[in-house]
């Protein structure tokens, strides 16, 4: 992760801190009505902030909608706008939003020439969508850049063991609801996980034991989110 990452984090994190202190302090000298820190100091407050330093700070944006929405919606509750008996009325409509949202915005990136062509085995980037099924796709790019994992309601199976990366960072982003990927690479790649798992996980199940080393010079990021789903690095 590069030091502007770092400090982005930070930031945002500190910004946190200010406005939830300056309103403690606020609250102690009597300047807020009393009413407002029923509404605010809450655990809905607490999920709405939450979410938004996933979307902002952590570009992590399909656990923060969650969030946000969740957050929101029963904290407008309390304004006596609407009822809702559980949180399973509000939940499922909006994991279905959410893979709406992830669709539209993840297919609207794009990659490049190499990416639309899904066809191709021998490719750079990777653009991978399991939607009620799933495959095995096996890659050999020897300057592979990274790109894009879709499971949902399935499950793929990707083959790095040919492949080679390239140089510097690069970055692999899966969204994994109900399904799951497994993703096999050869035993000297550095691999980073950074996947935020909501009733799910995901892990690096590769074997310590190995005498191998990684090459620094050369890293695979593995960012993303899973829910109600899974999946695995291993050799």
């Amino acid at each position: 992760m590069s030091g502007q990452q770092q400090t982005d984090k930070r930031v945002w994190f500190g910004l946190i801190l200010v406005v939830i202190g300056g309103f403690w302090l606020l609250d102690n000298l009597d300047i807020i009505p009393y009413y407002i820190p029923h509404y605010l100091i809450s655990w809905k407050t607490f999920l709405i902030v939450l979410g938004a330093y996933f979307i902002f700070g952590k570009n992590k944006p399909e656990p923060g909608i969650i969030m946000v929405g969740i957050g929101s919606i029963f904290l407008l509750q309390d304004f006596d706008l609407f009822r809702v008996r559980d949180i399973w009325h509000i939940f499922w409509p909006l994991a279905i939003i959410l893979v709406g949202i992830s669709l539209i915005v993840r297919r609207g990136g794009g990659f490049g020439k190499g990416a639309r062509d899904e066809k191709k085995n021998n490719i750079d980037y990777l653009d991978d969508t399991a939607i009620f099924g799933g495959g095995e796709r096996k890659i050999d790019s020897q300057e592979f850049k990274g790109g894009k994992i879709t499971a949902i309601f399935g499950g793929s199976d990707i083959d790095f063991r040919s492949a080679n990366l390239s140089e510097g960072e690069n970055v692999l982003d899966i969204f994994v609801m109900f399904g799951g990927t497994d993703i096999k690479v050869p035993p000297d790649w550095t691999i980073e996980v950074d996947v935020f798992a909501l009733f799910g996980g995901f892990s690096d199940n590769r074997s310590s034991a190995l005498k191998v080393v990684p090459d620094k010079t050369k890293v695979l990021r593995v960012k993303g989110f899973v829910m109600f789903g899974g999946g695995d690095i291993k050799l």
